[in-house]
């Protein structure tokens, strides 16, 4: 095979980080970024790409961070005009919850970065404009010293120690000129006042080499204006006026997206050169306003947003540096039986066993998966859907489940496969569906279900198998539910229970976690998506959860901690089957419709070894 060496001429260079914008001056030059597991390139253009979700949709939120891998989103609003205090941060694939803010607000502004960033201001119902100011630590945020006026859609640039606020408004409609200074502790109103007066506008720099640029007047305006630490000057505007604007980058080379003129949102991007705004030949992937955002010229960050719908959507844009290979879902293989409800489903990515299943009817169907293809086995003796699975593509056991339409029989049924054909076992000591199972086939759990008995039809019972027998376990979940996920890789003694539903009458969605260490079950944090019929895979402490209810294709992670948003599925999908690690997972079939696709995930920094990189 011809390397990239005889290609080029040259080794891929082995970095621990990107190379900075300005030493990136070789179009077509190659790095693999260790830290992120990623392979990169420098080209002359500028693109968004999709990014991972935000935990909890909202719009008018605030944004810090040094690059569209390292940002710290807060604040804001969410559809129905409850303020928000949730803060999330971002590490280049997924969100994470992280304490929140202490005065709840919309339309504030940020400054600073993912470890010490600023919250500035805010609209808070009714009073208008806030003078409010919070400290981030990296850990929780501090009130601190108040802003003279009271603002909302301020701009802001600098840092946690030295930054400046101008602009915005105190109570709609008017806009406000004046400038305030921060030195870590104060606000210090500023001489200087911005020429043209605005809202919602976009900001960028330091304390004493601002930019400032588009916003309200009420009107949507492009006018950009330089800051040099004592006033401000008027230079060229941007080629497109509009309000909630997106910012990132410097007085010299900055970034300004999205917003709306006044309607519908826009998507377009300008990049700033020091004197002119350039319009870039492609726009944000999906319109918005009143988003966060943060980052350089060359690596900037947009999420949540109004689209006009309140969303999650993460966009990240890379000016010159092209990366080859992220943790992302990627099609994979057709089953030849359509089919949802599974719960059956054993393995790993490139070793699967689905089985079981409902369309029009109970199923039987036996199908296994090498990493390409699906191919039809032997079918199992008794055909039922909602099955609780553990095991491996070629020794697995199947427990209990539906066999007649929806939800008319539980069964005790319990049967073996041993890469050949089925066996029946033991019977199951109660008639169950939808529960879960994790282990081997000789050393399994199951646990969770629903029942023909109390509490609403769920059940929290805990039964342990040795490959013959079955005995209850008297640690019960501390959630009842049903139709929930585990970590299929798990063990007898290390188990993981997230989502399901909670029964009657109204079978709410839960995002309820539960680990189990061999003697009793302990609850954890939740899911970000509270949902039922997901699919799940992985171990106690390295678990993936995806689709669900809706159907959704949202996509979790978990550290053994806490969950942490990854990026969607391309199909949403529920009762779907799933197998495999976090690193390497596998969504089968499911219903939204009776489906056969199939999507595997890979997470290429779960499965980096550097030193396995060949870079000749």
């Amino acid at each position: 095979m011809t390397t990239y060496n005889q290609i080029a001429g040259r080794r891929v260079n082995f970095l621990s980080s990107d190379p900075t914008y300005i030493d990136t001056n070789s179009d077509g030059q190659v790095w693999y970024n260790s830290t992120t597991a990623t392979l990169k390139s420098w080209l002359p253009t500028g693109a968004w790409s999709s990014g991972g979700n935000l935990g909890t949709s909202r719009y008018q939120l605030a944004g810090a961070g040094a690059s569209n891998t390292s940002a710290l989103g807060f604040g804001g609003s969410i559809f129905t005009g409850t303020l928000q205090t949730a803060t999330e941060s971002y590490n280049g694939i997924a969100w994470t919850p992280v304490s929140g803010l202490n005065t709840a607000r919309r339309n504030l502004t940020g400054a600073g970065t993912q470890t010490a960033a600023l919250a500035i201001g805010g609209f808070i119902n009714p009073s208008g404009g806030s003078t409010a100011t919070e400290k981030w630590n990296g850990s929780s945020w501090t009130t601190s010293g108040a802003l003279g006026t009271g603002r909302y859609g301020a701009g802001a640039a600098g840092t946690q120690t030295a930054a400046l606020a101008f602009g915005g408004s105190n109570v709609t409609p008017n806009t406000l000129t004046s400038t305030e200074s921060f030195n870590g502790t104060s606000w210090t109103a500023s001489p200087a006042t911005l020429n043209t007066g605005r809202r919602q506008l976009g900001g960028v720099g330091t304390q004493t080499a601002a930019l400032a640029f588009a916003g309200a007047t009420p009107t949507p305006t492009g006018a950009t204006e330089s800051y040099n630490g004592t006033s401000w000057t008027s230079v060229n505007s941007m080629n497109t006026a509009r309000r909630n604007i997106g910012s990132a980058g410097n007085q010299t080379l900055a970034l300004g997206f999205g917003g709306y003129n006044p309607s519908p949102a826009l998507s377009s991007t300008e990049i700033w050169n020091g004197t002119s705004w350039t319009t870039n030949p492609t726009g944000l992937g999906t319109a918005r306003y009143s988003f966060g955002s943060n980052g350089t010229q060359a690596s900037a960050l947009t999420y949540g947003g109004g689209q006009p719908a309140v969303g999650a959507l993460t966009e990240e844009w890379n000016f010159g540096v092209y990366s080859y290979s992220a943790a992302a879902w990627a099609s994979g293989g057709n089953m030849n039986t359509p089919r949802a409800y599974f719960g059956g489903g054993t393995g790993l990515q490139t070793a699967a066993l689905g089985f079981g299943g409902y369309n029009a009817a109970p199923k039987n169907n036996t199908e296994s998966y090498n990493g390409t293809s699906w191919t039809s086995l032997n079918n199992m003796n008794t055909g039922r859907y909602g099955i609780a699975s553990f095991g491996s593509q070629t020794a697995s056991v199947a427990v209990g489940g539906d066999s007649r339409p929806p939800g008319s029989q539980y069964n005790t049924t319990v049967e073996s496969w041993n890469g050949t054909s089925w066996t029946a076992g033991t019977a199951y000591p109660i008639a169950i569906n939808f529960s879960k199972g994790v282990g081997t086939q000789t050393a399994g759990l199951i646990s969770s279900g629903s029942t023909p008995g109390p509490a609403s039809g769920r059940t929290g019972q805990t039964t342990l198998y040795n490959g013959t027998s079955w005995t209850t376990s008297p640690a019960n979940l501390n959630s009842l539910r049903a139709d929930g996920a585990s970590s299929g890789n798990g063990t007898q003694t290390a188990a993981l229970l997230f989502g399901g539903n909670l029964g009657a009458p109204t079978f709410p969605s839960t995002g309820a976690t539960e680990s189990y260490n061999g003697t009793s079950w302990t609850t954890l944090n939740s899911m970000g998506t509270a949902r039922s019929a997901l699919g799940g895979a992985g171990t106690q402490t390295s678990a993936i959860a995806f689709g669900g209810t809706g159907p959704t294709n949202a996509t979790e992670s978990w550290n053994g901690t806490i969950w942490s948003n990854l990026p969607n599925m391309s199909t949403p999908r529920q009762a779907l089957g799933s197998a495999g690690t976090q690193a390497a997972a596998l969504a089968f079939a499911g219903n939204s419709p009776y489906g056969v696709s199939s999507e595997e995930w890979t997470d290429t920094i779960a499965t980096a070894n550097s030193k396995t990189l060949t870079t000749s």
